[in-house]
């Protein structure tokens, strides 16, 4: 059989690929395309993934299905796999997204392989590498110290704490909008859950919740916020504005807040190239220049190459505590509540509360 295509009836190709079509009449010369392969991938992958892995993963899938779905997955070859990776190169695609695509779609041709619908995975000869360098230049912007205060210097209230709480602690959008008032716990807060393309799933399937550390200031802030606003234990500790009528709020939306919000409000400060990943960034460079190498990777709840979420069951070192400390103390004093020019602090909105600024620290 060397050198020949494995062949199987098509009734088992169904039933291997999608046992509830099984019972279905399958003509006799039909094929497993890329896209039945692709859904059995995402079945077999999905309860491992987290949220934010499982969001992403299928993005990417539902791009390869609509490229590649309709082709027999026996039919492709390097050479067309090439072509399509390379439309995406001039497309302007990042070193990330690339970096996904190619995982994902050398897995999927792998499940294939392991299947028997094709002998080999194209992707895997040792006479062909495939070429997925991205053109497009990969951001390290982050901000300094002198950054941040400029930018928290034009938000007040509610933003300003939002927008703290991505800078000090790095947590993902997904992460803080998901967050609710029974999530703020003496020291910490809890993360358990992700908002993602509308829907709220569980953060990190199989495995402890995740807990963050919050400095005193930044804590005396979120408290504040808390007393000043209304909700049960359940509710989202950022709900969105409250719609004439409605009592059932979803949590703020990114999009409405990085183009409402944070690019407004940095433009304001003359900052250029922020979006909320610019923020986690600078988390993770303002604790990398304190921290060792394992408080830095706890802060920012990155997997090590010994352990995963090994530091959502831990106790939170006071190595990591001493860092965050010494960085708010860098940035903030607690005096005169804060707001933002052409603003009147006594106009009733009940997130009127935050913290002055400290100017006179130099940048980072």
């Amino acid at each position: 059989m060397s050198g020949q295509m494995l062949q199987i009836p098509a009734e088992q190709v169904m039933a291997i690929i999608n046992p509830e079509d099984a019972e279905r009449c399958v003509p006799p010369d039909s094929a497993a395309t890329f896209e039945k392969v692709a859904h059995r991938y995402i079945a077999v992958k999905e309860l491992r993934w987290g949220a934010h892995a499982g969001a992403t993963g299928k993005s990417i899938i539902g791009k390869l299905i609509g490229n590649l779905g309709h082709r027999r997955v026996d039919e492709l070859t390097a050479a067309e796999i090439q072509t399509f990776i390379n439309g995406m190169v001039r497309n302007n695609a990042s070193h990330s997204l690339l970096d996904k695509v190619v995982t994902h779609l050398r897995a999927i041709l792998d499940l294939a392989q392991e299947l028997n619908l094709i002998m080999s995975n194209p992707m895997r000869s040792y006479t062909f590498k495939l070429e997925h360098k991205s053109r497009k230049q990969k951001s390290e912007r982050y901000l300094s110290l002198g950054e941040c205060r400029a930018l928290l210097s034009e938000l007040s209230g509610r933003d300003h704490l939002i927008v703290r709480l991505f800078i000090q602690l790095g947590v993902r959008p997904e992460e803080l909008f998901a967050l609710r008032r029974n999530d703020v716990h003496d020291e910490f807060i809890r993360i358990d859950e992700v908002f993602t393309m509308g829907q709220i799933r569980e953060a990190h399937p199989a495995e402890h919740d995740v807990y963050v550390y919050v400095p005193p200031g930044l804590r005396q802030e979120l408290r504040a916020w808390m007393a000043s606003t209304r909700g049960n234990d359940e509710d989202w500790l950022f709900p969105a504005a409250r719609p004439r009528g409605s009592n059932n709020l979803p949590p703020i939306l990114q999009a409405s807040f990085r183009n409402g919000v944070l690019k407004p409000a940095a433009k304001r400060a003359g900052l250029s190239d922020l979006d909320m990943l610019t923020l986690r960034r600078t988390c993770a460079a303002l604790f990398g220049n304190k921290a060792n190498a394992e408080d830095a990777r706890a802060q920012m709840r990155l997997s090590s190459p010994f352990s995963t979420f090994k530091y959502s069951q831990q106790p939170i070192p006071d190595s990591l505590k001493s860092v965050a400390m010494a960085l708010e103390a860098e940035m903030f004093t607690n005096a005169e509540p804060h707001c933002p020019r052409g603003e009147n602090p006594k106009s009733g909105r009940p997130d009127d509360l935050t913290h002055t600024l400290e100017t006179s620290q130099p940048p980072l």
